[in-house]
């Protein structure tokens, strides 16, 4: 089973910068296994400051609306976010998942800091759909992993065009290597 998940933070230190928003859901090898779910994350005086300090962050959430997502509707605190994604996992009967997202390391690290019982909980495995994308790219099928929008850096968005682009590779790896195969991942 795949926890995806994609964190909106207020920079790239996953000792010094913040969570702001978190969406995940969970997945087998194709299907989504109940609902695609976010919070927003109630940022401490740290996090105003630091996105206040970073040009770069604060007009990328300025653009897709997080920051005024963020004054006018409720948010949570980390401990309770790493609670609910850990309620959703137990409510699935998924043991140890592994973590799926694309340049999920990036996720990880943030998760390793912030929320540790998470952290904990998943596989020391990865599926990263950028680096997917990296070697189908590279071998030319580069039409495969384009999107028809710009990515909004917003995790509810962002999770779930990871997972799409997952899909489209899995379909195209099963129509070129049908006669490869050796065993049937559906049964």
């Amino acid at each position: 089973m795949y926890l995806w998940i994609d964190l909106e933070t207020t920079g790239l230190d996953p000792d010094n910068d913040r969570i702001i928003e978190v969406g995940w859901m969970l997945s087998d090898h194709h299907q989504k296994v109940g609902d695609v779910q976010s919070v927003l994350i109630t940022p401490d005086k740290i996090a105003w400051e630091l996105m206040q300090q970073d040009l770069f962050v604060q007009e990328m959430h300025t653009k897709n609306g997080l920051l005024a997502d963020m004054e006018t509707f409720g948010a949570i605190l980390p401990e309770d976010a790493e609670d609910q994604i850990l309620e959703d996992l137990d409510k699935h009967d998924i043991g140890k998942p592994i973590l799926a997202g694309s340049s999920v390391h990036f996720d990880r690290s943030f998760i390793r800091n912030w929320m540790p019982r998470l952290d904990r909980r998943l596989s020391h495995r990865h599926m990263d759909v950028s680096a997917l994308r990296m070697f189908f790219d590279a071998q030319g099928y580069r039409s495969v992993g384009q999107k028809d929008h710009e990515t909004k850096h917003r995790a509810l968005d962002d999770v779930q065009d990871s997972f799409h682009l997952f899909n489209d590779y899995v379909f195209l790896v099963q129509d070129i290597g049908a006669d490869y195969r050796t065993d049937d991942l559906d049964a």
